[in-house]
């Protein structure tokens, strides 16, 4: 990658979460080259590739690799907002066996990320906070300043089958998310010189599944995993028509279309609309999405109105629009 990721360790712990952040390492720490693990744990559905991921564990070589095993791979990948997300993991041990039949975990917003992604699931967790509503919420990371509540991050509980794989499930509630990327396989652009956790340009869970709810920085140093950093996008918002020449004097509805990740048009999503430029304002100021994925407003302009209006149409939350352009003419 042409663009470096850099983690932040909190208290010894990596705080996984932390994208384009400065690399803060206590002073008495020292690099500690990671030895083969007593586990594997390989993410196999989604499938990570070179279409669907951003590959990060450059990154973490000669850095924050020393808290995994040496088999350690960290990836990013994006989901839906307020999507559902269903992640399968193989388990084996280290000669490659699958590890059958036995209680494994997914951790959720692991502990020192900062990461600020909320879930609900409809498998067992094990979570030791009491700040959550009830047994099914994930709740976000609290670090830095922010109360911990005894705990920092939920594991779901799964069991694998006769493969040694597991399957873990979750729905994902955050109101509003990142901007639809460029490409699966390209990492979005965040706020230079701030950590995820506190930059409203990024939305992310950091996900390692692990032999234990809770593993200690000794036991994940003997788990050879694939780490996953999993940002959630708001829907795609295209101007069905980006620009065009429109006589004053009359009126004009302006259509956008939502789309998700899969291309499948999205309903019920609240879209907000600006006016920029000549011409009156808009009419409808927000709207739901309805069932076809559109979102339409209406602007109109006097008789002998001539120029640019510019119609943003944004997401709500989101910190970026799209716009469709009226040329207003005699």
């Amino acid at each position: 990658m042409n663009k470096k990721i850099r983690r932040q360790t909190i208290g010894g712990i990596t705080a996984l979460a932390v994208l384009g952040s400065l690399a803060i390492q206590p002073a008495h720490a020292a690099y500690v080259a990671p030895v083969n693990g007593s586990y594997i744990m390989r993410l196999v559905s989604p499938l990570p590739g070179a279409t669907n991921t951003i590959n990060l564990t450059a990154d973490a070589k000669g850095n924050w690799d020393q808290f995994y095993g040496k088999g350690l791979n960290a990836f990013a990948m994006y989901a839906d907002i307020k999507g559902d997300v269903s992640l399968t993991y193989k388990y084996t041990n280290a000669a490659g066996t699958a590890i059958t039949n036995a209680t494994v975990y997914l951790v959720v917003n692991k502990r020192a990320s900062c990461s600020k992604t909320t879930f609900s699931t409809t498998m067992s967790t094990n979570y030791p906070g009491t700040n959550r509503p009830n047994t099914s919420a994930i709740v976000r990371d609290w670090c830095g300043d922010q109360p911990q509540m005894g705990a920092g991050e939920t594991a779901i509980i799964g069991r694998t089958d006769s493969f040694g794989k597991a399957t873990f499930t979750m729905k994902n509630w955050n109101i509003a998310g990142e901007q639809y990327p460029a490409a699966l396989n390209k990492l979005n652009q965040y706020s230079k010189g701030i950590a995820c956790g506190d930059d409203t340009m990024c939305l992310q869970t950091t996900l390692a599944p692990s032999m234990q709810a809770h593993p200690s920085d000794t036991a994940e140093r003997g788990e050879d995993k694939d780490l996953l950093f999993l940002h959630f996008v708001n829907p795609k918002l295209t101007a069905l028509v980006s620009s065009q020449k429109v006589k004053a004097g009359t009126s004009k509805s302006i259509r956008f279309k939502l789309t998700n990740l899969s291309g499948a048009l999205v309903k019920g999503t609240t879209v907000t609309f600006e006016s920029f430029g000549e011409g009156g304002d808009v009419e409808e100021w927000s709207e739901l999405s309805d069932a076809t994925g559109n979102v339409t407003t209406t602007v109109k302009a006097p008789k002998g109105t001539l120029g640019l209006q510019v119609i943003r149409a944004k997401i709500y939350g989101a910190n970026k629009g799209t716009d469709a352009k009226i040329y207003w003419i005699k």
